[in-house]
């Protein structure tokens, strides 16, 4: 009973996100539910939007109780707001955020890709970056990010980001970046990555995040994440850090740890986000810990859905110079896993 309590209270908001973004005028979420019901081809029971109702809407999963949403909606409603796309998606997040373990405990699988499918990785779950970018990417990087098999794989179970020594869209190197921007982001929880690391002088591969706010706010604005960043002209050794508003570029929100084994053997980088503070691990040992004693707008951003980027860059800002003798290098990933 408790999770179909759970799917009506998911769909029914995720509905009323759909409608909102459909309509060129913002509407009242009152006279939205109102909508739904009375274009139904299934009517409603006393007013309220039946599960078919809602899924044939597309809605999407929510993971709070149908009574906790209406309680956040009546409270927005005592104000009179006007429910854009971007209001309810908000309103919905706080009220998960609160739910959400603060204690770093996070068992539920929540989302996943084991790349057991050989082939192009799944186009449900990944978009990709093309090209170079802005000077680089903003870093300097010297590759072409292309989403040919070429540069991006599915083989034997694990997920093969490929960079190249040869010419492409104008550049000298290409390599891929995948993410799930406009696929799937996520406030609060335990993501891990399973994966090893690509050798040769110059090379730059990095799991990440991004908030899903860039495209409005900028960056660092949005805030950063990096769970694992390596360089190939250091070879044992690997880094985590935070960029946002009061710390970027050569952020003072850093650790590096030594790890002699990166390029030859998987390892498990994961970091553990919660509304109080963020934990790097490897292999779940805890490497680092961002905890803000007094946070704000600046220093923690993090109150908002981020999205998953994995990528091997060239050359740049952190992969430095590139080995003349480079030719190709690989960061395969076994999966990527996220719990709440």
């Amino acid at each position: 009973m408790k999770n179909q309590t759970l799917k009506i209270a998911y769909l029914f908001l995720a509905t009323l996100a759909v409608a909102c973004s459909e309509n060129d005028e913002p509407m009242y979420v009152g006279e939205r539910i109102a909508q739904i019901v009375a274009e139904s081809d299934n009517p409603a029971k006393d007013g309220t939007p039946t599960i078919q109702n809602l899924m044939d809407a597309g809605a999407q999963e929510i993971i709070a109780t149908q009574e906790q949403y209406e309680e956040a909606i009546a409270d927005e409603n005592a104000t009179d707001s006007i429910y854009t796309l971007t209001r309810l998606q908000e309103i919905v997040d706080e009220v998960n955020s609160k739910l959400v373990s603060n204690d770093g405990t996070f068992e539920t699988l929540k989302w996943s890709d084991e790349f057991n499918s050989d082939g192009q990785p799944s186009s449900d779950k990944w978009n990709y970056d093309i090209g170079n970018g802005d000077w680089g990417w903003g870093n300097g990087e010297e590759q072409y990010y292309t989403k040919r098999s070429n540069n991006v794989t599915i083989e034997n179970g694990s997920l093969k980001i490929i960079a190249k020594k040869e010419g492409y869209g104008g550049k000298s190197y290409t390599s891929a970046r995948l993410k799930t921007q406009g696929k799937y982001s996520f406030t609060y929880g335990k993501l891990e990555v399973r994966a090893k690391l690509p050798k040769g002088g110059g090379t730059w591969p990095a799991i990440w995040m991004l908030g899903n706010n860039i495209s409005t706010v900028g960056w660092p604005a949005c805030g950063e994440i990096d769970i694992m960043e390596h360089k190939g002209n250091d070879l044992g050794y690997i880094s985590s850090a935070i960029h946002n508003n009061s710390g970027s570029g050569g952020t003072p929100f850093f650790h590096g740890l030594d790890k002699p084994d990166v390029t030859d053997e998987f390892h498990v980088y994961g970091v553990i986000w919660t509304s109080k503070k963020i934990q790097f691990t490897v292999d779940g040992n805890i490497h680092y810990t961002y905890n803000p004693a007094v946070k704000n707008d600046n220093n923690w951003p993090f109150n908002k859905r981020q999205f998953i980027i994995l990528n091997v860059a060239m050359g740049g800002t952190l992969g430095g110079n590139i080995d003349n003798g480079f030719t190709e290098g690989t960061m395969e990933i076994d999966y990527v896993r996220l719990y709440q």
